[in-house]
């Protein structure tokens, strides 16, 4: 039997599919072990994003075959030195599509409305109704950028909502756009008109600082900046400097250039940027999915050799520049 390691936390339900496949010999990684030595002789390793695959640990993989992360990002895997030592990658970006998407939409709701900020108000006894004016999403536009699994998801809840949505994403097919009745724009489009823009795109060479001090002369003083997918899509010091000289209404991000958040960051004294500790797949169905469907692609690859979401993408954002 193959050897499969499992570092960080997984499903029950899923493991026991693994167990019961006679496939694999499992090894759940306690807070005490050393990950450099378990992986000397482990076939297959499931992780999650605290997990990071580098070249100096790969070094030590000296039979890993196979890499699964039950994320949908992959930025803490590297992915040329995975492909130098011939290990292959998969991910599962189907599991948390929902939950990303929702949270994306909670934020939109708290930003608007400013619910945070009157919930903080009432709890201490402040009660000034006047300063808590926000505005409607009916008939505004939302700009979406990266129309994947969760772009999608969060362009339908906008057009429940009532809003024009207008999209950037080159690599997306035409049948997509076709299904959910949206037109293709530029990036500079999406960026002029939008009342608020969310960013919905894996963090590449390419797409790091996508958002940056360039492109605010493009948007409208009342953009609410949304972003979802990971830190360094958008440029935190240009935020900042976004925020400090209105040129944007407010910012809401669940992803940071560097997590946890240091104390000291600026992004804290503004009162219109909604800030959350990176939970877009906490969801307890959002968990479950992602370790069932690692499960079941270790249980393909390991019978047939066959690639459930391989990694590197086809299309990862890689001919477009969007720096200064």
């Amino acid at each position: 039997m193959m050897k499969l390691l499992i570092t960080e936390k997984f499903f029950n339900e899923a493991q026991i599919r693994l167990s019961t496949s006679g496939l694999f010999q499992i090894e759940r990684l306690k807070p005490e072990d050393n990950l450099f030595e378990k992986i000397i002789d482990a076939d297959f390793l499931i992780i999650r994003s605290k997990t990071k695959i580098t070249k100096e640990f790969l070094s030590k993989a000296e039979k890993l075959k196979c890499i699964i992360s039950c994320t949908s990002g992959f930025d803490h895997i590297d992915l040329p030195a995975c492909i130098e030592k011939n290990i292959a990658v998969m991910y599962t970006p189907d599991a948390n599509a929902v939950a990303a998407a929702e949270l994306t939409w909670a934020l939109v709701l708290s930003s608007a409305r400013n619910i945070l900020s009157s919930q903080k108000n009432i709890k201490t006894g402040t009660w000034n109704r006047d300063e808590l004016s926000g505005f409607e999403l009916a008939n505004k536009t939302y700009g979406i950028v990266g129309l994947g699994r969760i772009g999608q998801k969060v362009a339908t809840y906008a057009k429940a909502f009532g809003m024009n949505v207008v999209v950037f994403d080159p690599y997306q097919d035409d049948s997509v756009f076709e299904k959910l009745n949206l037109p293709r724009s530029s990036y500079e489009e999406v960026l002029k008109q939008s009342d608020i823009i969310s960013y919905h795109v894996p963090l590449t060479k390419e797409t790091k600082n996508m958002l940056n001090r360039s492109h605010y002369e493009f948007t409208n003083p009342n953009v609410l900046i949304v972003n979802t997918s990971r830190g360094g899509v958008v440029n935190e010091d240009d935020l900042v400097y976004a925020l400090e000289n209105k040129l944007i209404s407010g910012c809401a991000l669940d992803v940071f250039e560097k997590e946890p958040v240091s104390k000291d960051s600026k992004l804290f004294k503004f009162q219109n940027a909604l800030l959350t500790q990176h939970m877009g797949a906490l969801t307890e169905e959002a968990f479950e999915k992602a370790s069932l469907h690692a499960a079941d692609a270790a249980l393909i690859y390991a019978k047939n050799k066959k690639m459930t979401n391989g990694l590197p993408l086809i299309n990862n954002w890689g001919s477009l520049s969007f720096k200064d």
